[in-house]
């Protein structure tokens, strides 16, 4: 017997091969800002203190539960091999997120077919090709946020409250992945699941009470006793720093464009659901979904998507916790629309996968060598310009940290480039502009769109040391 669009073995295969697909760019040069998590960690691994992450030296502010993951990993493979470590983590935590919406389907509809289809829907567009393996921290985010809220509510269809204590883990490690507003997603998840009479008694037991306070606890212990205050404080600190710079023109794009971007980051998935909707007009052909809690997931889904919309200066992968969510109401979605849309959505998500595989394998490729420019090659010139000589580091750019990433590893096992001291006579240093205030001119590498500055002071700027 074929598979058909309502076969869960049809989804299954499918959803193996995107997963696959994500590994098909592990091997890409720095992207973005990717070197922050590489160059944290290996800072954290040469001062020997795992609860403190600092780049260049000083107080970076974000949790380190990344770091641990990258840190065993690079070990293993090789610290030169640190940026692979990083989306090996990232690629894994998103093909994992994908499995626990499937699960979390499977709970809410005892339909198979439907569970491993809203995880194809999750695993395509934004996750596919870009944010589901670049390593960020958002993945991470993703799989402990997302499986925090997938706990809870299965709790409450199972009156299960092992699964209380299981979510309140995923939640605390949500916050160490990357920001306290994991607290946030999971608070808004908690109220709606609370407002229902059926759940509220179960999760306003003693069990479930002890449970939450102990998240409390953990997030106060641990801001209190390992990173003594500095992760909250910024993390209020660039919040306030956002809203003081927005102006009204902030808030209006914002409002205007932040949903469009949203429905196109979860393409093609939900311009099927749209299209079909709007040309079914839920009439005859669409079969309802048998005790499906719509209205549950959109009030988790859009209470937590409101802050961000609203607020100014936002960025869509903040909201990579709510991607599962928005996955699992499309998927619904066209499920309930008929056939026809589910077997234009597999035709599509195939497409995507082959899409993919020949970006991840050659087009990307491409793109970096000849717009991004050698970051290992201009690494490996540096180093040897700036031999014998201290070499410090103010360039925070993607940019300026792709490069520092790749001294950092040739230096290993030595220290690490830091933040330049107040008072240095000889040496350089790696700037994003031009800076008298640093030092004279000594080389610049044009990179991509930007250019690299390597100042001098003191006898290091004796002409015949200056790097070609």
């Amino acid at each position: 017997m074929n598979p058909t669009p309502y076969s869960a073995k049809t989804w299954w295969w499918l959803y193996a091969a995107a997963a696959l697909s994500l590994y098909t760019t592990i091997k890409l040069p720095y992207i973005g800002e990717e070197a922050v998590y590489t160059i944290t960690s290996l800072e954290m691994r040469l001062n020997h203190d795992y609860f403190v992450t600092t780049l260049y030296g000083t107080n970076y502010g974000r949790p380190p539960l990344l770091n641990w993951l990258i840190i065993p990993l690079a070990e293993v493979f090789g610290w030169d091999r640190m940026l692979l470590a990083s989306r090996l983590v990232a690629a894994t935590a998103t093909i994992m997120t994908g499995l626990v919406l499937a699960w979390l389907t499977l709970n809410l509809t005892r339909n198979r077919a439907l569970a491993l289809f809203s995880a194809v829907v999750f695993l395509s567009g934004d996750v596919l090709f870009y944010r589901g393996w670049l390593a960020y921290a958002d993945p991470l985010l993703t799989l402990f946020v997302f499986g925090a809220i997938a706990c809870l509510w299965v709790a409450v269809i199972r009156q299960q409250g092992s699964l209380l204590w299981l979510a309140v883990l995923l939640v605390t490690g949500g916050f160490l992945a990357k920001v306290q507003t994991a607290y946030l997603f999971y608070g808004v998840a908690l109220i709606v699941l609370v407002a229902q009479r059926d759940a509220r008694r179960f999760l306003l037991s003693a069990n479930s009470i002890a449970a939450h306070a102990a998240a409390v606890a953990a997030l106060l212990a641990w801001n209190a006793y390992f990173a003594h205050g500095t992760q909250s404080a910024s993390t209020v600190v660039d919040i306030l720093l956002k809203i003081r710079s927005a102006d009204l023109g902030d808030y209006l794009h914002q409002l205007w464009s932040f949903p469009p971007e949203t429905v196109l980051r979860l393409a093609p998935a939900s311009l099927i659901a749209i299209y079909y909707f709007w040309r079914i007009r839920r009439g005859s052909q669409a079969e309802k979904i048998a005790g499906f809690p719509w209205r549950t997931l959109l009030a988790i889904l859009l209470l937590n998507y409101l802050p961000y919309w609203l607020g100014p200066k936002t960025h869509i992968r903040y909201i990579m916790p709510l991607y599962p969510l928005a996955a699992l109401a499309i998927a619904a979605a066209i499920w309930e629309l008929g056939e026809r849309p589910r077997i234009v959505a597999k035709r599509w998500f195939i497409a995507a996968v082959v899409l993919r595989v020949a970006i991840g394998l050659w087009i990307f490729p491409w793109y970096q060598q000849h717009y991004r420019g050698d970051y290992a090659g201009t690494a490996a010139q540096i180093e040897a310009a700036t031999r014998g000589y201290p070499l410090y580091a103010t360039d925070v750019s993607a940019t300026g940290l792709s490069v520092t990433a790749h001294l950092d590893t040739l230096r290993y096992p030595q220290p690490y480039l830091r933040w330049p001291p107040a008072q240095w006579t000889d040496g350089f240093v790696l700037s994003y502009a031009p800076n008298a205030e640093l030092g004279e001119i000594s080389a610049s590498y044009p990179l991509g769109g930007n250019t690299l500055y390597l100042l001098c002071r003191g006898a290091a700027c004796n002409p015949v040391r200056r790097a070609p």
